[in-house]
């Protein structure tokens, strides 16, 4: 445990020492001031904050990864004793520089008056979104040029675009005799859709939980595909 967090310390100094470290705080300064711009209520907070969050997670997890996945790193990944310890590390680092933008994205919304928040119902922000930030982490590790193998990556973009299209058009699609490519994206989507609106309902039964564990679930089986395609991968020659 020692080996990643001495890990994550080193990516995440070494992300903010790049340029590309302005990127997690221009797309957090974006976010807080267009998301807000008309108000916020807490419900609202949840599932949009929830979203565009999570998204700046899994850019931020993209980012640790363009920056392990230089030569001048692999002696490091050479020295360890498994290779998912570096994916923990960027999966701890990446979770840590999300908290730090969205407990200063509420804080400034809140200060200025365009954020309703009520305590200490809004305390069940903290299981929800935790969840889903490690499922943005754990999706950006295969979609990573990192653990991509002869582009492998660029099939999961291309999965990933599908899966949010359809999403966004299902209602067209069902009219259109393919009922069963939306039920199937339906069922894909249902843990994380679930989640958020329960959590936006203040609801929190077992439909709940199942739909927290379901999501964790996913996450867990990205973590660990991500590491089944790392496991042995040649990093000294181009593939």
């Amino acid at each position: 445990m020692k080996r990643v967090w001495t890990l994550t310390s080193f990516f995440t100094r070494d992300l903010f020492r790049s340029l590309v470290g302005i990127v997690p705080l221009a797309l957090a300064l974006a976010f807080g001031s267009i998301a807000f711009e008309y108000g916020m209520d807490q419900p609202q907070f949840i599932t949009v904050g929830g979203v565009g969050i999570g998204a700046i997670c899994l850019l931020t997890t993209l980012l640790l990864a363009s920056r392990a996945n230089r030569a001048s790193s692999y002696l490091l990944v050479a020295r360890l004793h498994r290779r998912s310890e570096l994916f923990g590390a960027m999966v701890l680092g990446s979770l840590g520089i999300t908290a730090v933008l969205a407990v200063l994205i509420a804080t400034a919304n809140v200060l200025t008056g365009r954020l309703d928040l009520d305590f200490p119902s809004v305390l069940w922000i903290v299981p929800t979104w935790l969840v889903l930030w490690l499922l943005a982490a754990s999706l950006a590790l295969p979609l990573s040029a990192l653990v991509g193998r002869n582009g492998s990556h660029l099939v999961g973009y291309a999965l990933l675009t599908i899966l949010l299209v359809v999403n966004d058009q299902k209602e067209r699609l069902a009219t259109r005799g393919v009922e069963w490519l939306v039920r199937g994206v339906n069922t894909v989507l249902w843990p994380v859709t679930t989640l958020l609106s329960r959590a936006s309902a203040g609801i929190h039964d077992r439909t709940y939980w199942l739909s927290l564990a379901m999501t964790l679930a996913y996450a867990g089986l990205l973590f660990a595909l991500a590491a089944l395609l790392f496991r042995d991968k040649d990093l000294l020659w181009p593939e």
